[in-house]
């Protein structure tokens, strides 16, 4: 294993801007589902919205949705696990099924204000944590490419929904 460690210390994580992607969450967002005997569950449907990059741009179709499932950890900070679908298409009509699991974690001294949907864009994003994991599928020719990528994006929460800055590791 010293071997194994060894090696892997000279690889250094590199990404690339992929894109900014702007989602737009239904009005009435989330939709609580309540504690069950195994989580609490919330769901929030995607409206539509707006991605745009260096090789690829487009509008994200009223398509899925994120269920999250959400709880406190042992120091009061709220904690939602993503588990997200949707579907995107490109400017050029090429379509890209996105998917992705994430997390996010606020303190509990923010998480008023995070809920505030007047107010949670007055929030630094370095306050709390949002971070997920995108994986692409295509059958498009042009952008073959995303199927074999691994990505991660840094998220914000707007009073519409969601935003993200989305790299490709390299």
């Amino acid at each position: 294993m010293d071997e194994v460690a060894t090696q892997m210390q000279t690889v250094n994580l590199k990404g690339e801007l992929l894109c900014y992607a702007d989602i737009e969450l239904d009005r009435d967002a989330p939709i609580q589902l309540g504690r069950t005997p195994w989580r609490h569950l919330r769901v929030s449907n995607i409206a539509g919205g707006r991605f745009e990059g260096p090789r690829m741009s487009g509008q994200i179709l009223r398509s899925g949705a994120d269920w999250a499932e959400q709880g406190f950890d042992a120091e009061g900070r709220a904690t939602s696990m993503l588990d997200v679908r949707s579907v995107w298409r490109c400017d050029t009509g090429a379509l890209v099924h996105v998917t992705y699991g994430g997390r996010v974690v606020v303190p509990a001294s923010i998480f008023e204000t995070y809920c505030d949907l007047s107010r949670v864009e007055s929030l630094p994003v370095e306050k709390y944590y949002f971070r997920t994991c995108p994986s692409f599928q295509t059958s498009d020719e042009q952008l073959a490419w995303l199927n074999n990528i691994v990505a991660v994006g840094l998220g914000r929460r707007t009073r519409r929904g969601v935003q993200y800055k989305i790299y490709e590791i390299l």
